[in-house]
């Protein structure tokens, strides 16, 4: 039988049925006719983990929630390529021998090429769900810098260079023209403006937090629903899974000059945080059948090697009951949350 001679309105068909969007690049993959058949749209799919790659490694591994299971995806292009970060479905890529940039979108093997930006090894804070558009920030990355020692940067597609701003932290997150800066020792939030480079605002970590308390908590700064969260991770790297907590704060951003502060709240309803090692993102968990609302997904360090990595295992933290269960997952010592998209550049 001539599978390339099916019929387009069937391939179709069939390429919308595909629960893991692995399933659907292998579809892509077997003929030009069945790649042009293929849906243009992804069905909703739950975030995937992306297990660190080898540098130029041209077989990407993504552990499904929903299948249990790792797969693997075919991606030529990181042939000469490190993979350093991943946000909203995009990958950011940085070549072997030079410093050159570029985001990746592993499914569509799209890329547009970043201008030159003079960091080490920098840190993905944020990347548009929609690359295309112009009337916003594409990209906004942090690292370190010679000159100053703190330096982050925005892009937005079409220009030639890099606006920079000499502020920054690995706990950050780009908001509606604003970049949130979480202070790393005194745990103040900065709130600045992109456009004018300016410092809007300082607010201050919630009532009984500071530089050192409580010991060893972890913060992310989270956008979540339209709204921007304070996630404070109660973190002992040698107590079991079923001791974590967390404390959740929202900003309350000042009316009638009133300066912003945060608010405590004990249910995000049905919002699902997915925790990196210092970033996250949110999720509906009505979008996704499987995943439970109000609730929480990070990476645990759970032993600590001689060469000073760590090991992470996956954890779901129940907000509502404060229980924390651990989950299914390989033993992995780096990698991020992946949340494939069809988008082209």
């Amino acid at each position: 039988m001539d599978w390339s001679a099916l019929p387009p309105e069937l391939l179709h068909l069939i390429s919308t049925k595909f629960s893991y969007f692995s399933d659907l690049i292998h579809f892509r993959a077997v003929c030009n006719t069945w790649r042009a058949s293929a849906t243009s749209v992804l069905p909703t799919q739950i975030p995937c983990f992306l297990l660190e790659p080898d540098p130029g490694d041209t077989t990407l591994q993504f552990y499904s929630l929903t299948s249990g299971k790792t797969h693997t995806v075919s991606v030529p292009s990181c042939h000469d390529k490190t993979v350093l970060d991943s946000s909203n479905g995009y990958l950011l890529v940085q070549h072997l021998e030079n410093p050159d940039l570029s985001l990746l979108n592993p499914v569509t093997n799209s890329k547009v090429s970043l201008p030159f930006l003079q960091i080490k090894r920098p840190q993905l804070v944020w990347a548009s769900p929609d690359p295309t558009r112009t009337d916003g920030y594409t990209v906004c990355m942090f690292g370190n810098a010679r000159v100053p020692n703190k330096l982050s940067a925005f892009w937005r597609r079409g220009e030639m260079e890099w606006s920079t701003i000499n502020n920054g932290s690995p706990r950050s997150c780009y908001y509606g023209g604003m970049y949130l800066v979480l202070s790393t020792i005194s745990k103040n939030l900065e709130i600045l403006d992109v456009a004018t480079k300016t410092l809007r605002d300082v607010v201050p970590p919630p009532p009984g937090e500071g530089p050192f308390s409580p010991p060893r908590a972890l913060v992310y700064i989270v956008v979540s629903a339209g709204q921007v969260l304070r996630v404070l991770e109660h973190d002992d790297k040698y107590q079991p899974a079923d001791h974590c907590r967390f404390d959740i704060h929202r900003l309350e951003f000042g009316a009638d000059k009133k300066k912003p502060s945060w608010v405590k709240v004990s249910n995000i309803g049905d919002q699902v945080l997915f925790l990196n090692v210092v970033n996250g993102f949110s999720i509906s968990a009505s979008c996704f059948e499987g995943l439970r609302g109000n609730s929480i997904y990070f990476m645990k360090a759970e032993d600590i090697f001689l060469d000073h990595l760590s090991c992470y295992n996956l954890v779901r933290y129940d907000i509502e009951t404060g229980i924390a269960e651990e989950l299914p997952f390989p033993s992995v010592t780096g990698g991020a949350w992946f949340l494939p998209s069809l988008h082209y550049f």
